[in-house]
């Protein structure tokens, strides 16, 4: 950071309508900061605020709306946050007056494609003064979208943006403000023009069974061929009450419910698979589908890697076959991100049989990984949404995995080290380090009748003491897993958290 006398905050308030005690509230807030780098001014309205930001000389700016309330240490936390190359700063926050207690929103390290969906940013957010003029500043037509649209405009050419997992932005709604029961119009358009300026292939909408969120629909403005490579050993297995051949019940949800045209089907089958199973497979893939015959011992790894060696097309989808199709405009869902050249791999959201959650991306805690929600309720919408919007993440499962062969190729594809498990996560993290985003997109669902295709227990303790050796410094900090979560699993909130509002 640049430690300069003159680089300070300019922080403004906006009071509105709210009481005097409101506004005085976060004028006290601002006054008992532990650092003195900053100057202080109240306006009526979003029209003023622009004003306020446009003309300050000060290096980095931020506003609060009255009531809401800064800790003792934020902007000193700020300051530290900052270097010569980040130009957006924000930090965890909660409700004072909550009925639940304090809420506090957790929040991810950097992510970009959450942002396109989900406002995740929220308060506290400082941005550097320049930045944000050339963005195009303050705009008061978007003022119920206005922090989400100055994110998204200052994320368009933000060297670097930085989260402290703090809470230090404490909010106090008025009394009169209730979650609206649609998503703004101004965060439609909003995230509209994000949409069209990045060339992002998608239209935005309010989510139809939660209207007060946004979604993401597919707008492809070209089809390109898919190979969705899947390994099999012909297994069976009694789903939804009928003993089926897997594979050949996932091929045939494929062809019969997808609603993309152009793609091809490569199976990776063991030499030893019955000769009935073999033919309902062809019976349901069609002229769709390829066979490969597999005649090394099972290796799953190798089996993709295989698969990914006879596939056509340089759009991979990598699919267990113990999937099942939900949602028919899944591959349309995951291409849409796939498309995008910074992003590497895109995951779905797998159901059990019984429609509860299984896979929602993949998250590691002191060193080992899991999946979020595990067996929660179909309908579990997650901490800040995040099982129900798009969201990076470290990894998604190979259960479902679209990638480039680009991608796929400058890794060196999955890793013939983890033969049975963390194959996929091992593939993620290799794309995290190429500087490659992982995205889990929720739009995208399907059944996953788990260890369908191999014994229940299968994880080797070796492949992860591998995944470990080769991964441990982001293992232990997940980048997408904030620690306020206490370092279990699933993004639920412990009974407290440090720095939040008691």
């Amino acid at each position: 950071m640049n430690n300069s006398s003159d680089a300070r905050i300019s922080v403004v308030v906006v009071g509105g309508d709210a009481p005097a005690e409101r506004v005085r509230a976060s004028l006290d807030s601002v006054h008992e900061q532990t650092t003195g780098n900053w100057d202080l001014r109240t306006v009526a309205g979003v029209a003023e605020l622009a004003d306020a930001v446009s003309s300050t000389t000060a290096e980095f700016v931020t506003w609060l709306d009255a009531g809401d309330r800064l800790e003792p240490v934020a902007l000193e936390r700020v300051f530290a946050a900052f270097a010569d190359d980040v130009d957006f700063v924000y930090t965890d926050e909660d409700r004072l007056d909550d009925p639940r207690g304090s809420n506090p929103r957790l929040k991810p390290d950097w992510s970009p494609d959450r942002l396109l969906a989900y406002p995740y940013t929220g308060r506290l957010a400082v941005f550097r003064r320049k930045t944000l003029d050339d963005a195009g500043g303050i705009r008061p037509e978007f003022a119920l979208a206005c922090d989400h649209d100055v994110a998204l405009r200052v994320s368009e050419r933000a060297r670097r943006a930085v989260h402290v997992a703090e809470v230090l932005y404490h909010r106090q709604l008025p009394d009169s403000e209730v979650v609206p029961d649609r998503v703004p119009a101004d965060a439609l358009r909003a995230v509209a023009e994000h949409l069209e300026r990045l060339g992002f292939s998608a239209t935005a909408e309010p989510d139809p069974e939660r209207p007060h969120l946004l979604r993401l629909r597919p707008a492809l403005a070209i089809q390109p061929p898919v190979s969705i490579v899947i390994p099999t050993g012909g297994h069976r297995r009694v789903v939804h009450g009928t003993l089926l051949t897997l594979v050949a019940n996932c091929v045939a949800s494929i062809v019969r419910r997808s609603t993309y045209p152009n793609y091809e089907i490569v199976c990776v089958v063991d030499a030893s698979t019955d000769d009935d199973a073999v033919a309902e497979l062809v019976a349901a893939g069609g002229d769709k589908l390829r066979v490969i015959p597999y005649e090394q011992p099972f290796n799953f790894a190798r089996k993709i890697n295989a698969g990914v060696l006879h596939a056509q097309n340089d759009f991979l989808l990598l699919l267990n076959d113990d999937i099942e199709v939900i949602s028919p405009d899944w591959i349309e869902s995951l291409l849409m991100f796939a498309l995008e050249p910074a992003v590497g791999s895109v995951g779905a959201k797998l159901r059990f049989a019984d429609r509860r959650l299984q896979h929602v991306g993949a998250v590691a805690v002191d060193g080992n990984v899991g999946h979020p929600y595990y067996g929660f309720p179909a309908d579990f919408d997650g901490h800040m949404d995040n099982a129900r919007t798009p969201t990076n993440c470290i990894a998604v499962t190979a259960a479902c995995l679209m990638t480039r062969r680009d991608c796929f190729e400058a890794v060196g594809g999955l890793s013939l080290q983890f033969p049975l498990n963390y194959n996929d996560i091992d593939y993620g993290l290799k794309l995290h380090r190429s500087g490659y985003r992982n995205v889990f997109n929720p739009y995208a669902e399907l059944f996953h009748f788990e260890t369908s295709s191999r014994a229940t227990g299968s994880v080797s303790d070796v492949e992860l003491e591998a995944l470990r050796e080769r991964w441990g410094s982001i293992l232990r900090r997940d980048p997408y897993y904030n620690p306020g979560f206490g370092g279990q699993p699933d993004f639920v909130l412990p009974l407290s958290v440090p720095g939040a509002a008691s």
